[in-house]
């Protein structure tokens, strides 16, 4: 029988139930309101405005610490049971499938707490071939969280998939953020269509406009990394609440040095918000003349990426050239 841990969802697009909506808060992979696959209306209460994942069930959440040796022992797991799939089913009857990953490495890169999290997933890193696409990770017996792929497709060899982890209280998150290297997870298939880069053929779109807040950079991190972008006019709005809490920040430079704009946006600060400054510095700069000409990604809070879209959409933005990887 299906109990309520595996009534977690297992597939969060299009596959968000509104019970599930209103126990999780779905991490990276969600920022505008989207339909349920019931064709019920889009559910108000998917809100990740943290950033993060929230993984608190029904009858309370699952909180077990860090996943050392004698508790993934008290969890069910251990080194023999690596790579061993375990199925768990979705409310709408799809199975997603569990195998046993590693973490390789765990550390912090900003105050939140955020941390890179380097897995282990074996041969389900191959299915990771596009920006934006995410994986599911329990820890111990968790319900899964959702975190984007923050290295570009192919950026690791060997199996190895990197994320960034906002270690929300009570969630998974916490859980994998506490996980030590050589610590065992479960791990889903790459799950996603992730953004739709072909909808922004480089002929016809030649100015890219990035927009991330928090933890939101982690799929726009892999889109700038995998080099999708290059020989476009790309600007970036990173939107963190302070420089200590700005993930990749060593990677600005760099993403600098290869010809992108970066606008760091800091909301302890007077600017403002990412969808204020852009309101107020950036839109003018879009062409009029050829508005269609611009395409847009977007990662972060909902309000931000309503904001922006509607922002994007008045000044001529055609909708299907607005990405989100979801």
């Amino acid at each position: 029988m299906q109990t309520a841990l595996h009534r977690a969802t297992a597939s969060f697009p299009g596959g968000v139930t509104p019970s599930d909506c209103r126990t999780q808060r779905l991490s990276h992979v969600c920022c505008l309101p989207r339909p349920h696959a019931s064709g019920a209306g889009a559910c108000p209460a998917v809100s990740p405005s943290s950033g993060s994942s929230s993984t608190t069930t029904r009858g309370g959440c699952y909180r077990h610490g860090a996943c050392t040796g004698a508790q993934r022992a008290r969890y069910g797991t251990s080194s023999s049971s690596r790579r061993t799939a375990v199925r768990v089913q979705a409310n709408w009857g799809a199975q997603v499938e569990f195998k046993a990953g590693r973490v390789v490495s765990n550390s912090p890169v900003a105050a939140g707490p955020l941390h890179r999290v380097l897995l282990d997933v074996g041969p389900l890193a191959g299915g990771y071939s596009v920006p934006g696409q995410f994986v599911q990770v329990k820890v111990g017996d968790s319900k899964p969280g959702f975190f984007a792929i923050a290295s570009a497709p192919g950026a690791h060899p060997g199996g190895l998939l990197e994320l960034l982890v906002k270690g929300v209280p009570g969630s998974t998150a916490e859980l994998l953020c506490s996980c030590p290297p050589d610590s065992e997870v479960a791990v889903s298939p790459v799950m996603g269509r992730g953004f739709p880069l072909d909808r922004l053929p480089a002929s016809s779109t030649p100015s890219v406009l990035l927009f991330a807040t928090g933890s939101g950079i982690s799929p726009i991190r892999a889109v700038l990394d995998s080099g999708a972008l290059a020989g476009r006019e790309v600007t970036l709005y990173y939107g963190t609440r302070n420089e200590e809490s700005t993930p990749y920040r060593e990677l600005l430079p760099e993403w600098r040095s290869r010809g992108v704009q970066v606008v760091q946006v800091f909301s302890e600060g007077d600017r403002g918000y990412v969808h204020d400054v852009f309101e107020r510095e950036g839109l003018a700069a879009l062409p009029g003349e050829a508005p269609g000409r611009v395409g847009a990604l977007l990662c972060g809070h909902k309000a931000m990426c309503q904001a922006v879209t509607s922002l994007l959409t008045n000044k001529g933005v055609p909708p299907e050239k607005i990405l989100l990887n979801f």
